[in-house]
This record gives C-alpha cells, structure tokens and sequence, in this order.
C-alpha cells in the first residue's frame, strides 16, 4: 500500500502545478499596484499571493494524484479571483477604453438598446464618450477614418446585458473578463486531468492575454466557444452521428464565427479535420452527411444571431462585417509588415502582403489535409501562421488563441496507427506525391510575399526643418522634401510614428495633394493634435501612405536633439535655514539614460513656486544673480555638466521648485528635467 502511494504522483503532472502557482505571483503583483484607491485589490493579491505560496507547498508536498488535483482546484479559483481583481485594479487606473473596437461595440449596443441599427450609423462619437486617444482610431490608406461597425452581431448583443448590470461603464472589458474566466473554467474540464493547470496558466499566467481583454479586443469574446469546438474535435461525428456534444460543438462554431472575423480563418480547418478523421471509418456518403450537418447547424447560428440586422439592412451589414477585410486600413501589426513599416524595405504594394497571407492559408490548409496524420493537433494553430502575413498583423490575432492552442496540443484523442493517409489508400506513391504537392501549393504565396518584399517604396523623403513648440518638448510642424519615385501620380497622407503605430494624419499646411511620377515637392506638415506630435528627444520617423495603389514610405529615425537635463539636489530631506545655499548640479543624459559628455552645451534653471491657487514668482538667488532672476544660464564642462548654487535669504513659507533643460543651438529649450524642490525656513 505505501509503495502504492509513493508512485502515484507523475513527475510531470506536479512540475505542471508547481509552474502554474509559480505564474499566479506576477499578477499578484501586479493587481497590488491598485491598493490605494481600491483597497480590496490589496487584499485579493494578498489572498492570491498566499494562496500561490500555499499552492506551490501543496503541489511539491502531495503524494497521491487525487491529492494533487484538489490542488488545481484550488488555482482555478485564484485563477478567476486574480481576474477579476486585476481587472478591477486596471479599469479603475484607466477610465478610458484602449480600442476603438470596444467603444464602437458598446455605442452600437447603445444604438440596438435605443431601438436603432448600429451598421447604419456613424460610431465616431464613441471615441469622445469612451475616452479613447484619437491616436487609437483605425486610419485607412485613402485618409479616412473608419467609423462603422467592423463584425458580426454577437459581440454587441453580448454587451446589451454588462450595459445593464454596470450602469454603462466599462462594460466591454467587464464582458470580456467574463469571457476570459469563462475560457480559463472550460479549458480547465477539458483538457486531460494530467495538463488541466495549464488552463490557468495560458489565460492568467500570460499577462498579454489579459491586457487584450482589458483594451477591450472582441476575438476574447469567442475564445469559450472555439474552446469547445476544439475540445475532443477528433471525435466529432464518431460512428457517423453528430450527437449532443457534436451539435454544441457546431452551435459554438456558429457563435464563434458570429464574434469576429478570426474565427473565419479557423472554420476551414475545422471542417476539413472533420473529414479526415471520419473517413478513416465511413465512407463519403456518410461523411458528407456529418460534415453538411455540422456546416448547417454552425451556418444556422451565425444567420439567426444576424438575421435582424441582415433584414434591416442587408448593404450595410455586409458592408459592416466585410469592412476589416475591404476598408484599405494603414498597415500595421507585428507581423511581417513591420518590413515596410520600420525598416523600409517593401513597400511597393501593400496588396500583395494580404493576397500572399490568402495563398498562404490555402497552402496551410491543404497541408493539413495531405499531412493530417502529423498535423491533427494543429488545427487551430496553423491559420495563425498565415495571420503574420498580411497588411494587418496584429498580434492579437494569435496571441489571443493560446488556450485554445494548449487544448489543441493536448488534444486526448490519438489518430489510428494503420490508418490510411486520407483521401488516397496507394502510401508509398501518395507520400512521395503530397510531398511534391505541398511544396506546389506554398510557390504561389511565398512568390507573392517575395514580390511584397521586393516591391521598392515609391516615395523618398527628407526631413529639411523642424519646428518644436519649446517648453512643452514636442514637435509639431515638419518641413518634408518629397520625391516621387514611381510612374504613377500619388495622394500622399502623412504621419509620424514614435511607439510603433502611426499617429493620425497630419495636415497639409502647403505642398500638393497629388504628386506627379517622378516629381519633388516641398511639403509643410502640421500636428493634427497634441498626441500626434513626437517628443523633442524622442527617436521618430515620418510615414507617408497612399490608397491607389495602396503604398507605404518611411523615413529613418529622426532625433530632433539627442540629450536631456537631468538635475540633482545637494539637500534632500531636510529644511534649509534662510539665506543657506546648497548645489544643484545638472548633467546630459541619452535617450536611454547614459552620461553624454558633451561640453559646451547651454544649460538653463529656472524656479517658481507652485501656489495652491496661482503660480507665485520665486525670489531665490541663482549663481549669485538678482533675486527672483530666471533663467540663470550655464554652459556644460568637459564631464556635461553645470552646477548652480542657489539660496534664498527671504523664505516665503512654500517650497521653491526648480527645473533645468538644454538650449539648442536654434535658441529653443529641449530635455526639460524633473522638478526638484527646496525649502528654506525663516525660523
């Protein structure tokens, strides 16, 4: 009996808990930084801190498998609890949304509650009510903006009821919370009892996964649904019925495809791994049978969850759901785009980047059929690969899938050793043929993807003047040289891009609106607002993109001026007497903090006094100037650095707060310092 119980612990099986209550501390952490203004975040990352440790001890002490899974159990409920925590912490730190794509949701269930179609009316105004930066909106090749509703109806339907229990705050990422807690709960049934604290890690322990939920990205929405059409899909359609679970699986299917358009992508493999794997016991027929079932009840959902609106108005919901496809949105993403898009290379002709990805996933999706054997488990990962591809790449578009990734990977179902390949019972020839087609069916998308790549960005450009708006540290008007290097006449429409997605365009203050082939011109750029303009010392580049045909140009990084002031106190922590002097000594910093020893450079300090109701001047005394005299200037010694002496003989009772920043060599301010303060005391 003892030996018994010594053995019954797989190694394998513990070392998967021990990882995932390891996992749970970073949120932990991370929910903590809520504790002030939400004290009961506080206490649930304590709950959850404690509860992890208390995992951890449990996982590595147990002896008995059963032992161990209490121990799941257990992370699956620190696990919903972390969620809902987290979320609480971020929705109170950040008021606003981070999507477009939320606000349009919950402004179209506005509309829906008011009795009014959503893809019948412009959503633009949902920016402004929801708090979303302009920079967040969708811009589009042609200068545009996209304000329609962009997917399916189940989304907006989903959100009518967190409208209702939140008052109509927050209620796209309270939705989508749910939805994530809910694909944690259903991933945990079922997968195999052996890898089931997985479920917890890939939807908690991958903090990405909740950042998406929070922001409000839709494709969370569907993830319970394809959990479950991924769940034992081998098995579906088994001795030629669909039976309960198969019917729900195609109900889910139906629900997933009805969220967002990822799910489209996925639904092909799905069928086909359908059939493959009832053909290794039924014949076509009866095949056919399960699968035109399977497509029927799936296809059936998605009509009669969009019925209403189709009805309402069949242009517009077509125009809707397609848009994401058809709308020429600017490039962007983390895929293979980022070539043209940072680095320059291929820019040409953005089209052939999103008829690559087609040729791509159809290339995929014939090799899982020809190499269903080995490829089962990658149903849902394979239509990933192709999402890298196109002109819009977002990471989203995979990394939102990883549950539905893990269930697929440890899919309990094994395929028959003996059976035949499907679709040919000949082996020997047919291995040696699917071989040769396989490569065959990539040609068509890498040769398209390579001319992507190939295709030379049309136009050149030269930043030849920047203006920057001084104190507030950006810039905010460019004076751009550009050549058209291409046969055919262009609409250019210009942004910078400083965190790696493009700002709004900005205005065309002078310079044409179509460049003809082979010409140059001189463009005056304008800020469109504050968020578009890049900081002083901040590295940018300025894009430029074009509809027909749909192009993308970019400049090198571009640093208006390399350095900043940083400044130190010679007296911290403590009140001054009247009249004492004490050192602030400022020195050049790089972008990514280092010493730039530069001499030479003019360094300036100013002070004032931050009154509780107006700005009072100060009347320190800087290097021995007049009392109150600001700025006082220095230049840097050989180290990059200046030092000021500063003393006040006349304290007024409030702190004196000085900043110092660098003068260019064009006379405007730049590098602006943190502001550091003294006191000085007359008692």
């Amino acid at each position: 009996m003892r030996e018994e119980v010594r053995g019954s612990v797989d190694l394998a099986h513990r070392a998967i808990v021990v990882l995932v209550a390891l996992s749970l501390l970073g949120p932990a952490f991370a929910i903590w930084s809520g504790i002030v203004p939400l004290r009961l975040t506080g206490l649930a990352s304590g709950l959850l801190t404690a509860g992890s440790l208390a995992a951890l001890v449990g996982a590595a002490a147990v002896r008995t498998d059963r032992g161990l899974r209490r121990v799941e159990v257990a992370l699956l409920a620190l696990g919903a609890m972390a969620l809902v925590a987290w979320a609480a912490s971020v929705v109170v730190a950040n008021p606003g949304y981070g999507t477009d794509e939320a606000a349009y949701e919950q402004y179209a269930a506005q509309l829906l509650l008011k009795g009014l179609n959503p893809y019948a009316h412009n959503l633009l105004p949902a920016l402004r009510q929801f708090q979303v930066p302009i920079q967040y909106a969708t811009y589009t090749t042609s200068g545009g903006v996209v304000s329609t509703l962009g997917y399916p109806a189940l989304p907006v339907l989903l959100v009518v009821p967190f409208i209702w229990l939140t008052g109509g705050v927050q209620a796209v990422p309270v939705a989508n919370v749910t939805a994530l807690v809910a694909t944690m709960v259903v991933t945990f049934f079922v997968l195999p009892r052996r890898f089931r604290a997985l479920a917890v890690l890939s939807v908690v322990g991958l903090p990405i996964l909740f950042g998406y939920a929070v922001a409000g990205v839709n494709v969370i929405m569907s993830l319970p649904f394809l959990v479950v059409v991924a769940s034992r899909f081998m098995e579906t359609g088994a001795g030629g019925r669909l039976g309960r679970r198969g019917i729900a699986q195609a109900v889910c299917l139906g629900l997933a495809v009805s969220v967002q358009q990822t799910a489209w992508f996925i639904a092909p493999f799905v069928l086909v791994a359908i059939w493959a794997a009832r053909r290794k016991e039924l014949d076509r027929a009866t095949c056919a049978r399960v699968l035109g079932r399977y497509v029927g009840i799936a296809g059936a959902t998605f009509l009669a969850l969009n019925a209403g609106f189709i009805a309402a108005g069949p242009g517009l919901w077509a125009k809707g759901v397609l848009g994401p496809l058809l709308q020429h949105a600017i490039p962007y993403g983390q895929g293979l785009i980022d070539l043209p898009v940072f680095a320059g290379i291929g820019g040409g002709d953005l089209t052939l980047y999103t008829l690559g990805a087609v040729a791509l996933l159809g290339a995929l999706l014939a090799c899982f059929w020809m190499f269903f054997d080995s490829l089962w488990r990658c149903a849902f990962i394979l239509p990933s690969l192709a999402l890298f591809f196109p002109t819009r790449s977002l990471a989203e578009y995979w990394m939102t899938l990883v549950a539905l990734w893990v269930v697929s990977v440890f899919a309990p179902t094994p395929l028959p050793r003996s059976a035949p390949s499907p679709g040919n019972r000949r082996r020997g020839t047919w291995r040696h043929g699917r071989l040769v087609l396989g490569v065959l069916a990539f040609i068509p998308g890498v040769g398209l993807v390579g001319l992507a790549v190939a295709s030379r960005s049309p136009l050149g450009m030269d930043v030849v003047g920047i203006r920057t708006n001084g104190e507030f540290q950006r810039v905010w008007e460019l004076n751009v040289e550009v050549t058209n290097h291409s046969s055919s006449p262009l609409v250019p429409h210009f942004a910078t891009n400083s965190s790696g997605q493009m700002t709004p365009f900005w205005h065309r203050v002078s310079g044409p609106a179509t460049l003809p082939p082979h010409h140059r011109a001189r463009y005056l750029l304008a800020a469109p607002n504050v968020g578009s303009m890049p900081g002083i010392t901040q590295p940018f580049q300025l894009d430029a993109v074009t509809n027909r045909p749909g192009t993308v140009s970019v400049t090198k990084n571009i640093t208006t001026e390399p350095y900043s002031a940083q400044i130190y106190q010679a007296e911290v922590n403590r009140i001054l007497p009247a009249g004492a002097a004490t050192s602030l000594t400022v020195d050049l910093r790089s972008p990514l903090g280092g010493r730039v020893r530069k001499a030479g450079v003019t360094v300036e300090l100013g002070q004032i006094i931050y009154g509780q109701s107006q700005l009072v001047p100060a009347e320190a005394r800087i290097d021995g100037a007049p009392e109150g005299q600001t700025p006082v200037q220095q230049t840097t010694n050989a180290q990059g650095e200046a030092t000021f002496r500063v003393a006040d003989s006349s304290p007024q009772g409030q702190p004196v707060y000085f900043q110092a920043w660098a003068v260019s060599k064009a006379g405007y301010p730049f590098g602006y310092s943190e502001v550091v303060d003294v006191l000085w005391s007359g008692r």
